[in-house]
């Protein structure tokens, strides 16, 4: 039998974001596999959400899935949070009149270090949304604990760790698993960097621009060892990095990958020999197609990410002075012996999928 569900999210590329792009369509993937034939409602996130939508919704569909995705953040544009205080625009009274069950799914907790916390409508806008959620997840440990100071206690909840449906593209489409298998054997040093520019004076440290030079001057390093530098912007504003590889001596090639497709996204990442980057998804997707990462960490959630899946020193902070260093060592470390990270990875993405099985256990029970 068909479901009918309404997915709440960033839909149609609204927001110019590669990342973004992928991740809904994944996530869709991910519970048509695991539950069978969907009917979608896409509704976008941003969009108001009164009591007259609930009402609609409790008549005509079986649940609401909301996510992934970094939601759970105050300044995102194009975003109203005046009645949630995050992503979701819907108002307390309508979440409070739903009465299909909420999937909150893979979501994150992107506040960013030392931004202003949440406004006070939040934590009363997350406790109704938990109430009404049998399945309430978060995509890393850290997301979880971070939601879990604004919720109170609530018979028959609990918040689980669900990861990024990225994560998951190896299981979820055979197609471009097989291109990256395909593209393993054809011998080419393909390096994606990328570098972030949301939100500077939060990413970085007292010295943006010595940063930036620092890991321009690593991917010179990497190039005079071989290595095909490739920029990826995942937003056109992640151009601003391509002054320090200029700088530093590079002969990069600029990858755009903000108005691709999200076929076209995956194939991209199926086709490097590792990903070194800053965005969230930068590091997710080519995970989820078993390229090794190393992340350059300027945002809790990618130490959180790397905790979770055992391999924290596949990454260093932005602000860490042997940065490069270590870069360089995990290139090293990949040359020699490109079989031993890849048996990691295979082992470290295959946990995640086996959770996501177990997850999909929990919510085909209550849909």
């Amino acid at each position: 039998m068909t479901s009918r569900l309404v997915h709440i999210g960033v839909h149609d590329a609204a927001n110019k974001n590669a990342g973004d792009t992928l991740l809904y369509e994944v996530t869709r993937r991910a519970f048509e596999q695991a539950l069978g034939p969907i009917e979608w409602l896409l509704h976008q996130q941003w969009q108001i959400f009164d009591e007259e939508t609930a009402q609609k919704i409790n008549a005509d569909f079986d649940g609401i899935v909301i996510g992934g995705g970094g939601v759970f953040l105050r300044d995102q544009a194009g975003a109203d949070i005046q009645n949630s205080g995050w992503q979701w625009n819907s108002t307390i009274a309508a979440v409070k009149a739903i009465s299909v069950p909420i999937i909150l799914y893979a979501t994150g907790y992107n506040r960013f270090r030392g931004q202003e916390d949440f406004p006070p409508v939040f934590t009363s806008h997350i406790n109704a949304v938990y109430e009404k959620a049998p399945f309430f997840s978060l995509r890393n440990t850290g997301s979880m604990r971070a939601i879990e100071r604004y919720l109170d206690p609530c018979p028959n909840r609990e918040v689980r760790r669900q990861f990024c449906p990225t994560t998951l593209i190896w299981q979820l489409y055979p197609r471009h698993r097989a291109m990256a298998e395909g593209y393993d054997s054809s011998g080419q040093r393909r390096l994606a960097v990328n570098a972030a520019f949301d939100r500077p004076h939060l990413r970085f440290g007292a010295d943006q621009d010595l940063e930036l030079d620092r890991l321009a001057e690593a991917m010179k390093k990497a190039q005079d060892q071989g290595w095909a530098i490739l920029n990826v912007c995942h937003k056109d504003l992640d151009q601003q990095f391509e002054p320090h590889l200029k700088r530093a001596g590079v002969d990069f090639q600029r990858t755009d990958i903000t108005n691709l497709s999200p076929g076209g996204i995956m194939a991209f990442y199926a086709s490097v020999d590792a990903a070194i980057g800053m965005r969230g998804h930068a590091q997710l997707i080519p995970f989820g197609l078993r390229r090794p990462i190393f992340s350059i960490i300027s945002h809790d959630k990618m130490a959180y990410f790397l905790q979770d899946i055992g391999h924290p020193e596949w990454g260093a902070e932005i602000t860490d002075p042997a940065l490069g260093d270590r870069i360089l060592a995990f290139l090293s470390g990949l040359q020699k012996d490109p079989e031993d990270i890849r048996a990691k990875l295979a082992s470290a993405q295959t946990a995640c999928w086996q959770e996501t099985e177990r997850n999909f256990e929990r919510i085909r029970s209550v849909l």
